[in-house]
């Protein structure tokens, strides 16, 4: 009897333990993922960005990629913008095909695979066109990643 207590104890505690570990376990895609992994899956997503910006324009890209719940805008002389309607006020350009368009040139993610920021050139095509560089900072919400802040530095006028 005593042997048969000690085996039913044993098997539940075995059980126990197998479903606590099941339920703590992070998804094995993000357990495992590598730098090289998250820096391309961050690589990708900016590419796909852009060239949905470049699709359908800037305004439906944003609505698109913005993670409006986390997300803000820093503005000159307007500060922090949080909110759809504060960033979207921002980002009322819905030109077809997108003035706005820019190339990664790098990324770097947080060894948990859910934060990252990719950087490179953006060009703004007009008379004379502006150019710059640009930070983005993303991060993962249900399985895609979505951007939680960018911003831009203009390259100087050549007149100055």
């Amino acid at each position: 009897m005593n042997q048969t207590v000690n085996t039913v104890c044993g098997v539940a505690m075995f059980g126990l333990a197998i479903g606590t570990t099941g339920c703590t376990s992070l998804p094995t895609s993000d357990v495992h993922a590598t730098a090289p992994q998250i820096e391309a899956e961050l690589m990708a997503v900016d590419r796909a960005y852009e060239a949905y910006n470049l699709a359908h324009g800037y305004e439906a890209a944003s609505l698109k990629f913005v993670d409006f719940e986390k997300g803000f805008m820093i503005e000159a002389g307007e500060g922090f913008l949080t909110g759809q309607a504060a960033i979207m006020a921002e980002r009322q350009l819905d030109m077809v095909p997108s003035p706005v368009h820019w190339q990664p040139e790098g990324a770097m993610g947080a060894a948990s695979g859910d934060l990252g920021i990719t950087w490179g050139s953006f060009v703004v095509d007009g008379d004379p066109d502006t150019t710059g560089d640009y930070v983005t900072v993303w991060r993962k919400v249900n399985g895609e990643w979505k951007i939680v802040t960018d911003t831009a530095v203009d390259d100087p006028d050549p007149a100055d």
